[in-house]
């Protein structure tokens, strides 16, 4: 069973997505992903694979029904040896294209979908943790104006910390709002409720038809003709199969609590039933016992 967390977390989420489609607000899809020169390559099933060892590009992009938002793509080369293109897409990266390439460029009040990469999650009202030391707990008490006593120790200026803090402030989401837009962000372990993810693919197969024989530099050029091959109807197409998976999962959601429902309310039944078998039981237990006891106290 999921995590009571995570289903809470989707329910706020699509919630939030219905009321902005009754609002008329445009959503925004954003990510970003990784290529390798001389990789694509489209197996029987459809899947790409790559080399590991070719050099790579980060590419962030972000659209919507709309299509790709209008100079918002931005491709630079990896400088990780790691391989992970998170290393690469740190917050500075990130928050320079959100303020320099997507701002400027994202229609009126729009609603912008992200997940929670460490990159798009930076908090501006970071509170210590269980990991941070004991000064550092003690100061954030005092700064909120709090009180603990000097006996303390760490676990217990931590309930004092979990108590008091603040909903978290993100950097990107205060960015956003600041020029009139919102921000939702996907609940983990649903990237199939980001519509770009499917973007993604159609771009990588696009960029694999045509990437045989061609030269390690030319690999960002075919990169940008295949967005700029991808129409609003593309967009429309994997936008409307998202929210089918919206919808699947609102139902599953009331469904699974109806029968969790109708599982308790049963299970209840069930003890009550047995509660009242062993009351009855125990009450004939116990009379019979004061009985005994009766007949002996009065036969002294």
């Amino acid at each position: 069973m999921e995590r009571p967390a995570i289903v809470a977390w989707r329910y706020r989420y699509l919630t939030i997505l219905k009321q902005n489609r009754d609002e008329g607000r445009p959503v925004v899809f954003l990510d970003e992903n990784v290529t390798v020169n001389k990789c694509w390559q489209i197996e029987n099933e459809g899947v790409l694979k790559h080399d590991s060892a070719g050099a790579r590009w980060i590419i962030v992009h972000a659209g919507g029904e709309m299509g790709f938002i209008p100079n918002a793509l931005l491709i630079f080369k990896s400088q990780s040896k790691s391989g992970d293109y998170h290393d690469d897409m740190n917050k500075t990266n990130f928050m320079k294209w959100l303020q320099e390439k997507l701002i400027p460029n994202l229609p009126a009040n729009s609603l912008v979908v992200m997940d929670n990469a460490p990159y798009h999650t930076v908090k501006l009202n970071k509170a210590p943790t269980l990991s941070s030391t004991k000064a550092e707990m003690q100061n954030w008490i005092i700064n909120k104006g709090l009180s603990y006593l000097p006996t303390m120790v760490k676990a217990q200026l931590y309930e004092i910390i979990k108590e008091h803090k603040e909903a978290p402030i993100y950097e990107a989401d205060q960015m956003l709002q600041a020029h009139g837009h919102r921000v939702a962000r996907l609940p983990p372990y649903h990237c199939e409720l980001n519509a770009i993810e499917f973007m993604w693919s159609l771009v990588k197969r696009r960029v694999a038809s045509k990437n045989v024989g061609q030269e390690t530099n030319n690999i960002v050029n075919l990169t940008e003709e295949a967005f700029q091959t991808i129409t609003a109807e593309d967009w429309q197409k994997q936008c409307e199969h998202v929210r089918h998976i919206e919808d699947k999962l609102c139902e599953r959601d009331r469904c699974v609590d109806a029968e969790i429902d109708r599982f308790i309310i049963e299970l209840n039944n069930e003890s009550d039933t047995e509660s009242d078998s062993s009351y009855e039981d125990s009450s004939d237990s116990d009379y019979s016992s004061l009985a005994i006891h009766m007949d002996h106290a009065y036969s002294k």
